[in-house]
């Protein structure tokens, strides 16, 4: 029974995508690609975030005329966006009206033009933000074990649509050249979700609004915990029995008190039952929360294991930890040895406890300066923005 009710669904399933794909053909006959309409998506349709929030934001902020809407999988996660966007629900007709009308097409991650039922026609640009910077962890070509054939042929297809991908690096830059099956245009310039590191006007009012939707008094330290995820979907590496750690972080801070904010990758919402994470009073989920610059922003000190967002973070020269007890066998593989890194690692709770005692914050910040400058060449200097901005208004109809 089993076997003959997953033939069914996948035969729905599919029956769905074939329909969805004609009557996107169909929808396309009769409207037109529209001038300055622009259409962002994040996270496979589920957050209001990264690289295309930052760009949207930065657009309806330039005075430039363009009509910007949303794509979300439901309405819930339509609150989490800026007022002035337009929200539009995968899968509508409103959806097709304007995956076929939009302009531009922008979005943070691999697409499949097929499984969102899109067909690129003359005149319009799909840009494809990816959510990472300085890569630690092997992606594309690099973890072709890893990947899949599905995720391989939907990473070949996005990229033969695709009109432009940016980097904040010159790593960045080589690895989108040689291993994202892409050939087109690379912009240099900066990721434009990092443009909020060099903004310090607006970090003490994200401080101060976070602090007041999680009820964390503002004279508190905060530590971001905020692993990747392991493709088992395992919480398992992410376990940390917080009261040992927090005494120390709180000495680690002369003695001001903590808060620890959990942070589990988009990849495991709805996978992943966080409680068993949560065993201190000081520890508080914000996975939900839909931006994690602006987590990053208003952390004193960041714990993840592979997440780009260490770089991200560093940018800043505040302190970052590793705390990976899989290091040895971890699933994609590194593009730095652990030792080339400026973060101390802690392969255990022992470890993590001993790093935060002993952590030495001007060895660190010199150590971080030689390794952006070495081994990474940063671009980032806060305008990303604009320099995206700057392309496609030279790229927009006439």
């Amino acid at each position: 029974m089993k076997r003959v009710g997953a033939a069914i669904g996948w035969g729905l399933n599919r029956f769905a995508k074939v329909f969805g794909n004609l009557l996107s053909l169909l929808v396309r006959c009769f409207v037109p690609v529209k001038r300055g309409r622009v259409m962002c998506w994040a996270y496979n349709f589920k957050q209001y975030g990264c690289n295309p929030r930052y760009l949207s934001e930065y657009l309806l902020d330039s005075g430039e005329e363009y009509d910007i809407y949303w794509v979300y999988r439901s309405e819930r996660y339509a609150g989490q966006m800026d007022p002035r966007m337009k929200f539009v629900k995968f899968r509508s007709w409103r959806y097709f009206v304007l995956v076929n009308s939009a302009e531009f097409l922008i979005t943070n991650l691999r697409t499949d033009p097929y499984r969102i039922y899109w067909h690129k026609r003359p005149g319009q640009k799909y840009l494809m933000l990816w959510h990472g910077g300085v890569a630690l962890k092997k992606i594309e070509a690099d973890a072709i074990e890893s990947i899949g054939f599905s995720y391989l042929m939907k990473a070949k297809r996005d990229s033969r649509v695709c009109d432009l991908m940016i980097s904040g690096c010159a790593a960045q830059t080589k690895l989108l050249k040689e291993k994202f099956w892409y050939s087109g245009e690379i912009l240099e310039r900066g990721i434009p979700r990092n443009d909020i590191f060099f903004n310090n006007d607006l970090h003490k009012s994200l401080r101060s609004a976070i602090c007041r939707a999680y009820n964390i008094a503002e004279s508190n330290r905060i530590v971001l915990y905020a692993p990747t995820f392991r493709r088992n979907k395992s919480i398992e590496p992410f376990r940390i029995e917080w009261s040992r750690v927090v005494p120390h972080l709180r000495q680690m801070f002369g003695g001001e008190e903590v808060t620890v904010l959990l942070r589990l990758h988009p990849n495991l919402i709805g996978f992943a039952d966080v409680t068993p994470l949560l065993n201190a009073p000081e520890v508080i989920d914000v996975t939900l929360y839909p931006d994690m610059q602006e987590l990053l922003c208003v952390s004193d000190l960041l714990i993840t294991d592979y997440s780009s967002s260490m770089f991200d973070y560093t940018m800043s020269l505040k302190p970052c930890l590793l705390y990976a007890t899989d290091v040895e066998h971890y699933d994609r593989g590194y593009y730095y040895k652990f030792t080339e890194l400026p973060y101390p690692l802690a392969r255990s709770e022992e470890e993590l406890i001993e790093q935060i005692r002993g952590f030495d914050y001007e060895a660190y910040k010199v150590a971080t300066r030689r390794f952006f400058d070495e081994k990474v060449g940063l671009v980032e200097d806060g305008n990303a923005s604009k320099h995206l901005a700057e392309w496609m208004r030279t790229h927009r109809l006439k």
